[in-house]
């Protein structure tokens, strides 16, 4: 077993930072996803609990293109006689490679390019491999950023060498929780183990969330399997952009959305979906697999509580197929998403208590059916020769015995730092330190040398130094939503009452808190003192949630133009999506032609062009747009395909017609 540093060469386009401006929580914590009637008593609780958007205190990574290019990343590969694994430590600690070394088979799905799309919480999101996503709806706030790798010796000396396993971790910001993911690959394994664990030592309980996310290829006959046939299911016409939801309760292989298919195979799907399976708390050992034609099967098993498993697909429509091809190499983006996770759906939330620990084991590996046996027409019996399968290749004693095993080697020490994350750990050690509390657990090395420009301004501010002072154009390099960080930036209001920055940066911690009212007076008050745009655009945003669009539109018409020309070009963003919700066509037309090329380029703003340009009907405008391919169309977001379908209408164009550069339609 070894575990080095490499480069990956790969063709692609990295995301090239991030938008400077807080977006602030949805003031719903929870969603309202809807039963069609058929789900369980049991499964509606905590249904669409905290799963309502939220990314603070982390910023929207919304600044990449299609313009593809030779890129080196680091990677840190783990392997032995049988596997090679390799992770990108730069991309949230993706599996990107997981490959059988004698016979050189990929076991997951590998994207030959990196091509970041609008799929995750802060936007930029990649398809293939296995992701860890914790704390929040959706895919992890870490998938296009930094984490920490280290190797942990075991103490144990095999062959003269002492053994070592690969450990992942870092701090999560928003729920205020440390997280480590040990991987286990000793000499002799034919599948990977990753150990979980997440500790929440505060002194009140947090929402929680885990999904872990695994993409293997998708091809003519693949089946996916579970430990049950028992489903919750998403209604198809509820998927449209803007709707809630609405599940109901299923039995594979027959689903009342997919009449006259077989669900278990991804490609019957004519539309993108998804489907739960509810496997028991008393099964001890959950699995999910997907059989191929030729027999073989990829597969993985956990330790409770990680129960529920997920099927997602793109599905066999042009949309859907038109996005596997978006998110890789048209032809080589195929790929069916098995995940498993805590919780009924990705909609449900739970809570974990105060002074607690969380862990469980996850096993990766292969089994093999004989030819056909997976697709046999009776789906039980098929799925319980899979299940067999498993249960040889992954015994379920197998599973707990790595369990025992991993739980002990938890608390080891990290050896090296192969890859640092931010410094937002060690910012956390030393707040804790400064206030003569428990620090963050010792078997987690945070380095001092981890912190950088980040994380000055709140080290400055616990530090009783002064604050650099925001101007219309720079903002602070970070924001903080840790209720923690309040009595610091209090005092340091009671020392500096006329700091903008001290203000600013408190309203937005407690406006994120919920204390709407005291944070637009903190804004306010600035205001009269020196009348910056992110004030202006804070009140705007606070406004806007509050359902005062004129008001939020009057903020944002106060900021100069020639500031909006100099400063991010996120505020015109924002602008110019207030003016489209107020239907006011004309006013984002005549801004947009005073814009410099480089505005008029940004493709948010030009899409709100776009939609202005339908309106007042510049059918020259239009015609050129949708020559063009869009890099940061959101999952299910419709805006540029509706545009099209309006420009046919009025110009009797048949809607078959539709150009497969803006088919990313999900159903």
């Amino acid at each position: 077993m070894s575990i080095t540093k490499g480069i990956l060469k790969i063709n692609g386009a990295r995301p090239e930072g991030c938008n400077p401006l807080p977006l602030f929580r949805d003031r719903r914590k929870h969603k309202s996803p809807k039963s069609n009637g058929t789900m369980l008593p049991e499964e509606l609780a905590h249904f669409g609990y905290e799963s309502a958007f939220r990314v603070l205190p982390y910023k929207m990574q919304d600044r990449y293109t299609r313009v593809k290019d030779e890129l080196s990343l680091s990677t840190v590969v783990l392997e032995n006689e049988h596997l090679r694994a390799e992770f990108l430590p730069e991309f949230g600690g993706r599996l990107y490679s997981l490959q059988e070394k004698p016979s050189g088979r990929e076991l997951l799905y590998r994207n030959p390019v990196m091509q970041p799309a609008n799929l995750a919480i802060r936007d930029a999101w990649f398809s293939g491999g296995i992701e860890w996503n914790i704390a929040q709806l959706g895919h992890t706030f870490t998938t296009c950023d930094d984490v920490f790798f280290a190797s942990v010796g075991t103490g144990s000396i095999r062959d003269g060498k002492e053994e070592e396993f690969l450990r992942m971790y870092d701090y999560e910001r928003t729920r205020g929780l440390a997280w480590q993911i040990d991987f286990h690959l000793p000499q002799g394994a034919r599948s990977l183990t990753a150990h979980v664990t997440i500790l929440n030592d505060q002194d009140h309980s947090v929402p929680m969330y885990w999904w872990t996310n695994i993409a293997v290829p998708e091809k003519a006959g693949s089946r996916v399997f579970s430990g049950t046939e028992d489903v919750l299911y998403i209604e198809p016409q509820s998927q449209a952009e803007g709707s809630e939801h609405c599940f109901g309760r299923g039995r594979l292989p027959h689903l009342p959305v997919l009449p006259g298919k077989d669900a278990s195979y991804s490609l019957c799907f004519d539309y993108s979906s998804e489907y739960f399976f509810q496997n028991p708390m008393s099964d001890p050992a959950p699995w999910e697999a997907v059989s191929y034609t030729d027999g073989s099967v990829f597969c993985e098993r956990s330790t409770q509580p990680l129960r529920i498993r997920k099927m997602f697909c793109w599905g066999s429509h042009s949309g859907g197929r038109n996005w596997c091809g978006y998110l890789s190499v048209p032809g080589q983006g195929d790929y069916i998403e098995i995940q498993a996770g805590l919780a009924p759906t990705q909609l449900h939330g739970m809570d974990m208590d105060a002074r607690s620990r969380m862990e469980f084991t996850q096993i990766f590996g292969t089994a093999a059916v004989q030819p056909g046996e997976g697709n046999l027409d009776s789906y039980s019996q098929a799925r319980s020769l899979v299940h067999q399968a498993v249960e040889r290749s992954i015994p379920a004693s197998e599973v707990a015995r790595m369990d025992a095993r991993c739980r002990s080697l938890a608390a080891l020490p990290c050896k090296t730092v192969l890859h640092c994350g931010h410094g937002w750990g060690a910012l956390e050690d030393r707040r804790r330190r400064l206030e003569h509390k428990s620090p963050l657990p010792s078997c987690l090395s945070f380095p001092e040398e981890s912190l950088g420009a980040e994380q000055e301004l709140w080290l400055r501010l616990m530090e009783g130094r002064t604050l650099p002072e925001t101007d219309e154009v720079h903002l602070p390099a970070s924001w903080m939503t840790d209720v923690n960080y309040i009595p610091y930036l209090e005092r340091y209001l009671a020392s500096h009452p006329d700091s903008i920055t001290g203000r600013l940066l408190l309203g937005v911690c407690l406006y994120e808190n919920g204390s709407y009212d005291d944070a637009v007076s903190l804004w306010e008050e600035c205001l009269l003192q020196k009348p910056l745009p992110i004030l202006h655009r804070n009140l705007a945003y606070a406004a806007n949630q509050e359902g005062n669009l004129r008001k939020a539109v009057r903020h944002m018409e106060q900021i100069p133009f020639d500031t909006y020309l100099d400063a991010d070009h996120a505020y015109l963003q924002e602008y110019f999506q207030l003016l489209s919700k107020d239907r006011q066509w004309d006013t984002i037309d005549s801004l947009y032609r005073r814009l410099p090329v480089h505005l008029k380029e940004e493709e948010r703003i030009y899409l709100l062009e776009c939609e202005a340009a339908l309106h007042l009907e510049n059918w020259a405008f239009l015609e050129e747009a949708f020559q063009k391919e869009y890099a940061s169309i959101r999952e299910g977001e419709t805006k540029i395909t509706d545009i099209w379908f309006a420009y046919a209408r009025a110009h009797h164009i048949d809607s078959s017609k539709l150009p497969k550069n803006l088919d990313l339609r999900m159903f």
